[in-house]
């Protein structure tokens, strides 16, 4: 599978995926900083520095198994990780005493070294839906100079970075984005870890 994740996981994001180095995001995201400093007029940019609270352990098992599907792996590979991920069990000691075994409903155990690589798959639906605004025209990315591709958003793992014109259409595009992603994959905003920077 981690052969493969540089062809199936978008170059927005940069973590864990072979053959990207996670400080390309980070010389990109400040070329950007740096354009949204020195922009003037009065069409606006932003910066908005998404935080997913407690991300791997909130994933929904039903979307991350259409996520799957969506990449194009075969759907006994995904019955496969889906077991991997599904046969988990838990107990809790309180008071020296363990309770019995549970097994969770949702979540990717942290601490796993298969993790990291399936939660990249999570976070590409969300790549995927600010990509098809983009295409749409619905939300405007930054771009560093004349010439310059246009960017969106950048990807650090469970960290997000969304570069776009500050204006309500582009608010209330990644607003819709954010709850439809949210709704889906069950990750929740952190909104006091979260920020947004203007020009």
């Amino acid at each position: 599978m981690k052969a493969i994740l540089p062809v199936i996981i978008s170059r927005h994001q940069s973590a864990f995926v072979p053959d990207r180095l996670i400080t390309d995001n980070i010389l990109i995201a400040y070329e950007c900083i740096h354009a949204i400093k020195r922009k003037k007029g009065k069409n606006g940019l932003c910066a908005v520095k998404l935080d997913m609270h407690m991300a791997y352990d909130r994933v929904e098992w039903v979307f991350f198994g259409e996520i799957m599907l969506k990449l194009d792996f075969d759907a006994r590979w995904v019955r496969l990780i889906m077991a991997c991920v599904s046969s988990l069990k838990y107990s809790v000691r309180f008071n020296s005493m363990e309770t019995e075994s549970f097994t969770p409903t949702r979540g990717i155990q942290q601490g796993d070294p298969l993790s990291p690589y399936l939660f990249l798959m999570v976070a590409e639906g969300l790549s995927c839906l600010i990509q098809k605004a983009k295409q749409r025209g619905e939300l405007d990315g930054i771009k560093v100079c004349r010439g310059a591709p246009t960017v969106s958003h950048l990807l650090f793992a469970d960290d997000s970075l969304i570069l776009m014109k500050a204006d309500k259409q582009n608010a209330d595009c990644l607003r819709s984005i954010l709850d439809r992603y949210c709704q889906n994959s069950g990750q929740l905003l952190s909104e006091n870890k979260s920020s947004i920077f203007f020009f």
